[in-house]
């Protein structure tokens, strides 16, 4: 398991209550498109979100618990970008789950600092949002995307004289910037780091 905070919770599973959260938020708009295929991936959007929270174990239910594995979050992470797909929607609970799933995969082999990893993720996958941007002819933005994606990237290195510090501050305007003008997607992976910065992870 990974390593825990002052508040007694690991970095995987911060992300993945985060995730679990903006599951609930997704799987509920999903009632109200009207659509039954839709409304049944709500309900087991609802059913994943469920299962995340009993196994993070925020709340004792005595006899009633569910073990944290990676590679359940993994694959319930991949049926959430899939569902996200299918209806149209966001991709973002299924990142954050599957965010929530390499961080406690990697917490078993290695101590890695889990912020730098949630921050290279929003950079990389900011870079993908900002190329679908410049491709869609929406090239101001894309131009603020890669902008930022490449100061958030440099903020993670040591070995070139540009220096840019990882800090809270750093990557909660970077954060906000990207949320606010480019990508609410990538916006709310790097404001993820930013909490996790806060935790000492």
């Amino acid at each position: 398991m990974g390593e825990t905070s002052k508040v007694g919770i690991s970095a995987s599973k911060v992300v993945a209550l985060i995730g679990a959260l903006v599951v609930i938020q997704v799987s509920i708009s999903y009632f109200y498109t009207g659509i039954v295929l839709n409304i049944l991936y709500g309900v087991i959007g609802l059913i994943f979100a469920a299962i995340i929270f009993i196994s993070l174990e925020i709340v004792d239910l005595k006899k009633f618990k569910l073990n944290y594995f990676w590679w359940v979050l993994a694959i319930i992470g991949v049926l959430l970008i899939l569902f996200g797909y299918l209806a149209g929607s966001s991709y973002l609970a299924g990142v954050l789950v599957l965010i929530a799933a390499l961080l406690e995969f990697l917490s078993q082999k290695k101590t890695y600092a889990e912020s730098k990893i949630v921050a290279l993720i929003g950079a990389l996958y900011l870079i993908y949002e900002s190329v679908m941007l410049f491709l869609s002819a929406s090239i101001a933005l894309s131009i603020v995307g890669f902008v930022f994606a490449l100061l958030l990237i440099l903020t993670l290195q040591n070995n070139i004289d540009i220096k840019v510090p990882f800090a809270w501050w750093v990557v909660l305007i970077i954060g906000f910037v990207v949320f606010t003008w480019v990508t609410p997607i990538s916006g709310t992976i790097i404001m993820v780091a930013f909490i996790l910065i806060l935790m000492a992870f």
